[in-house]
């Protein structure tokens, strides 16, 4: 079940700062708030990669007692 919190929060995240990135973007000159908002949809990839990861563990381990 953490693994569909994180995936979820995840894909959450990086709606909300790319449209805010890409918002930000259209403004003249680059700042801190690009960076930040940039550094928002990294965290954002993190938890989805490492959901995706926990997801497939967990797969396997399942599949594992299975045989």
């Amino acid at each position: 079940m953490k693994h569909h919190i994180m995936i979820a929060l995840g894909i959450l995240m990086a709606m909300v700062f790319s449209f805010r990135l890409a918002n930000a973007l259209l403004a003249p000159g680059l700042g801190f708030s690009e960076l930040y908002l940039f550094g928002g949809i990294v965290i954002a990839a993190f938890l989805i990669f490492f959901g995706l990861r926990e997801r497939r563990a967990i797969q396997n381990s399942s599949q594992n007692k299975d045989s």
